[in-house]
């Protein structure tokens, strides 16, 4: 069973200070979980972003999108880490909304 989780984060910066603090935010994570994340690709296209990430034998890979007022993150999330779902979705959005605060 597949499943996707879309997330929204409102924020009132420009899209371009919003787009600046996500890049911010993933190369922090990139430096603090090295030991864990076996491959981290984000490819821009504008306001665009493919993501594709391997952690722990884990594999996802999604969207995100910045828009004028509202991060959109659109991913999937592996079947075995689906019964935890609420605990990514809440942890994700506690970074975001710091990082565009």
């Amino acid at each position: 069973m597949e499943s996707n989780m879309t997330i929204q984060i409102e924020h009132r910066l420009s899209k371009e200070e919003a787009r600046n603090r996500i890049e911010q935010l993933i190369e922090r994570y990139k430096k603090e979980y090295n030991a864990d994340i076996q491959e981290l690709v984000v490819d821009w296209a504008g306001d665009r972003a493919h993501i594709r990430m391997k952690a722990k034998g884990y594999s996802t890979s999604g969207n995100l999108e910045v828009r004028d007022s509202v991060v959109e993150l659109d991913f999937y999330v592996p079947f075995m880490l689906q019964i935890f779902s609420k605990k990514i979705k809440s942890a994700i959005s506690d970074e975001i909304q710091q990082s565009l605060a």
